[in-house]
Formats: C-alpha cells, structure tokens, sequence
C-alpha cells in the first residue's frame, strides 16, 4: 500500500469484523484505504460515493492503484458488490455500506452500540445514511 500525504493521523474509522472476515486481502485493504483517506471522505468525515467506470481517471480506480497496481478495479468492485459491502447506484456510483465501518479510535470516546433499530450510539457516532442499515 502506497502512503499519502491525505492519511489521517488518528482514524475516524476502522474496518468492521463483517469486513475483514469475508473480504480478499487486496479487499480489505481497499476498504481500509477508502475509510481512512481525508479525499475519500465527505465534509461530514463519511466515505464518500466513488464514481466507477472504465477509465484511470475514475474515482473507484484511483483509489485502487493507490492500493495496489496489482489489483483489478472490475475484480475488486465485483467482489464488493457479492458481498453487499458496497451498493451501486444509477449514476456508475459506488457506496461504502455503514455495516462495513465502525468509528476509530480518534472518534469514541465512550460505549458505542447500534440499537434494535440499526442507529449507531455513542460519542460522535455520525449521521445516519441511506445505507446504515446493519
């Protein structure tokens, strides 16, 4: 994995079990990647929807040679969408399930628990998505 002047310091984020049990390592490092990078994430320090396609010059794909040169954008994606990490929308985009990240350390401060509900509790526990369902 390449490092980035972008990297956080402390992350806001960190990959779930769901993650890191059912995903490839080149996977799990795309995810990893994704959710700790400052120009990966939105004003609200949420992964953000990564436009994908054919071309380098594609969201998704930049984010995967920053990974690695050795993966495949088409692989990665189709393995993230086969295992409901990732939900594709109508305009070639791809979102980061909340089921598939938990706050970092720089982020809880106390107990964390998602309720009957599905909502995530606890310190700075973020806002709620479209895909926070768990």
């Amino acid at each position: 994995m390449t490092t980035d002047s972008n990297a956080l310091t402390d992350p806001r984020w960190q990959p779930t079990e769901l993650v890191s049990t059912l995903l490839s390592k080149g996977a799990r490092d795309v995810v990893r990647h994704w959710i700790s990078q400052t120009w990966l994430l939105d004003e609200n320090n949420q992964p953000r929807s990564l436009v994908f396609g054919n071309t380098d010059g594609c969201e998704f794909n930049r984010l995967i040679r920053q990974v690695s040169v050795h993966l495949a954008p088409a692989v990665i994606c189709n393995e993230l969408l086969r295992k409901g990490i990732v939900e594709q929308h109508d305009n070639d985009s791809l979102l980061l399930r909340r089921s598939a990240y938990i706050p970092g350390t720089a982020q809880i401060d106390g107990p964390f628990f998602v309720n009957e509900q599905g909502i995530a509790s606890g310190a700075n526990s973020g806002r709620r998505r479209r895909n926070d369902l768990i």
